[in-house]
């Protein structure tokens, strides 16, 4: 048998989940904003500074034509609106007040809430207005129009200038704008653009019904004031469907190539999870599902991917989808360890509750995470088993979720470059599991887990002192402990996988498990990562060229691009390495009262591996399949003395 082991970095993160994270990227700055919306002004202006030459003669024949083909339609009802108007005193006056000041409000408090509230969605809203805003200029200097009370003899009164009103377009405020920008209404266009907007969010359905109100009256507003023809508003509504469409969909982005690959790599025999198990303690009442299920929903406006599904379809590539009915009783399930059969609410029945949950495959008709309750402890311990897929998020993003649900602060590196997502954890697996010549006769079995209280401090020392890296070092010790505890015959080497902190990808090392002192061997494999750095360098590079090829071909090329440098014969079986030491440790924080004792990993393995270790700053957890690793607990306690026997050295 040839074994493999992958480790993944510290920095390896993942999809983000964080603010503005839908895409992985922060939240704008808002003073940037400020200069975006100036510079749009800047271009209204120069569109009424340098007109087509005989700009006002072209807007008063375009005027009276489009009233022309109201007329010729029987639909020119605009003249007996505003002659009505005219008489109604107050009304008038608060006409004009709506049509100068409604339509900038409902638009700025969206724009600021989106960017506060919903920072995620924030770049295609503000996109879609840029786009609406630009086309509408664009009309206004190649057709311009001059509004019903502009024009010569059509009967219309100025409902502005009789009765004075300030700030509204033809007052003396704003004699400065330009007057010929009847078609098409931006007053329509952005108070239906707000109502779009919120429909396309899943704003609240009072909220959407106000903006929806408030789209009715400014389309009688600007009817009655003489300042548009109904054709005016036909015109927005084309302008906004167009900015919208052309904007992108809201929460519908597509997978990278690296999440192609992480969900290529899930199989129903060894399904993908990263996630930590949360160990609670103290007098605090323990938390239900529904209490924690309120926090989450609390939580989800600043970590927008919770709500999203992997959407396919036969030709397109797969996207993020929202989903907006959660089936919570699933994501949020609860389990009571009191004295339930085998479960005798020891720790041995939470790991085995633990392996259990990681045995299940993350449907793909819903978000990809969950978050389970385990309470009935003998131990008076509460636990969180936090679960999500690597395509949806990593391991850093995982604290990100366990340290918003705690209400402590998220690690200040859990915001990833979106390149890199997820292709820490995963190019180390695709490289093997890409590269599995055989998969005939496995069959899935259901693992076993474990976590013990582990120094990561002492690892760091271990690695500083040998001149090497924290994830050599755990891959020496876990081919240590693999030849300690598996059966004989075993290969002359264990193939490894190390992830190098200024590459994306990740080298190909062999460490003996010949009868060698444990410094040798480490300082073996610390010359052979050295050496093949390089390699890896390349590799990642061959990986960012998979943009090139199409989206449905994307994941399986990430794999074989990754797999190159691994490509060997025989079966083999491997086992996974996760060093997540640089995570800040949330121990001693605080969920409703009560204080996070532990927080182990739970990583993924590998199709057909034999070992998934992970390893935080206060713990390591193991999940093995039971036909190579029959003891974990036993294969924790080699591992640990491996450590030792390395720090004696």
């Amino acid at each position: 048998m040839v074994y493999g082991i992958v480790l993944t970095p510290a920095s390896a993160s993942d999809t983000p989940l964080t603010v503005g994270a839908t895409t992985g990227r922060q939240r704008p700055r808002w003073w940037l904003e400020i200069l975006f919306g100036l510079a749009l002004f800047g271009v209204y202006l120069l569109g009424k500074t340098f007109p087509i030459a005989d700009n006002t003669r072209r807007a008063m024949a375009n005027g009276e034509g489009l009233l022309a083909v109201e007329r010729a339609l029987g639909l020119d009802f605009e003249l007996s609106a505003n002659l009505w108007l005219a008489e109604q005193g107050w009304l008038r006056v608060a006409a004009n007040y709506e049509y100068a000041f409604t339509y900038i409000a409902t638009t700025l408090v969206l724009l600021v809430w989106v960017l506060w509230r919903r920072p995620g969605e924030y770049r295609w809203v503000r996109n879609s207005f840029v786009v609406m805003n630009l086309v509408a200029v664009a009309c206004f200097w190649v057709f311009p129009v001059a509004p019903p009370r502009m024009l010569p003899g059509a009967g219309f009164v100025d409902t502005v200038r009789l009765g004075g009103t300030w700030g509204s377009w033809g007052s003396p405020m704003v004699d400065g704008a330009n007057q010929f920008a009847a078609m098409p209404s931006l007053h329509i266009g952005w108070a239906l653009w707000v109502s779009v907007v919120l429909a396309r969010l899943s704003g609240g359905r009072l909220v959407q019904l106000a903006s929806a109100f408030h789209v009715a009256v400014t389309f009688a507003v600007i009817i009655v004031t003489g300042n548009h023809y109904w054709l005016d508003a036909l015109g927005a509504v084309v302008v906004v469907w167009f900015a919208v469409a052309s904007a992108g969909r809201p929460r519908r982005e597509r997978l990278s190539a690296a999440e192609l690959a992480a969900l290529r790599v899930d199989t129903p025999g060894s399904p993908q999870h990263n996630g930590q198990l949360v160990l609670l303690g103290g007098e605090g009442k323990p938390p239900a599902p529904g209490d924690l299920v309120a926090r989450i929903a609390g939580v989800l406006p600043t970590l927008p991917r919770l709500a999203c599904r992997v959407a396919t379809g036969p030709f397109a590539r797969a996207r993020w989808a929202s989903h907006a009915n959660p089936d919570w009783r699933w994501h949020v399930p609860g389990f009571d360890l009191a004295g339930h059969g085998e479960r005798d609410g020891g720790i041995a029945a939470l790991h085995r509750l633990v392996a259990e949950l990681t045995a299940e495959p993350l449907p793909r008709d819903r978000p990809l995470w969950r978050v389970a309750v385990v309470t009935g402890l003998d131990t008076g311990i509460t636990a969180l088993v936090v679960l999500t897929h690597p395509a949806l998020a990593g391991p850093r993003e995982v604290a990100t979720l366990v340290a918003a649900l705690s209400g402590g602060h998220a690690p200040r590196e859990a915001v990833a470059d979106r390149l890199t997502a997820p292709k820490g954890v995963f190019t180390g697996i695709a490289q093997l599991a890409a590269d599995r010549p055989d998969a005939r006769g496995a069959r899935a079995r259901p693992p076993r887990f474990s976590a013990v209280g582990m120094s990561a401090a002492t690892v760091r020392d271990l690695a500083r002192a040998h001149g090497t890296e924290v994830a050599t070092v755990l891959a020496c010790a876990v081919a240590a402990a693999i030849r300690r505890t598996a059966p004989a015959p075993l290969p002359d080497a264990v193939r490894v996988s190390v992830p190098r902190q200024r590459a994306p990808g990740a080298v190909l090392i062999e460490v003996p498990l010949g009868d060698l002192p444990e410094a040798g061997r480490l300082a073996r494999a610390a010359t052979a990562e050295a050496v093949l750095f390089r390699r890896a360098v390349a590799a990642a590079w061959l990986v960012r060229l998979t943009w090139l090829i199409p989206g449905r071909w994307q994941g399986l090329a990430l794999l074989r691009y990754g797999g190159w440098p691994s490509r060997h014969a025989g079966p083999y079986g491997f086992a996974t390495v996760t060093d997540l030491t640089g995570l800040t440790d949330p121990a001693g924080t605080w969920y409703a009262g009560l204080a996070v004792k532990a927080v182990f990993p739970v990583v993924p393995r590998a199709p057909g591996a034999a070992v998934a270790i992970g390893l935080t700053s206060g713990g390591l957890s193991v999940t093995a399949d039971p036909g190579a690793v029959d003891d974990v607990e036993r294969f924790l306690k080699e591992l640990r003395a491996v450590l030792d026997e390395l720090r004696l050295d």
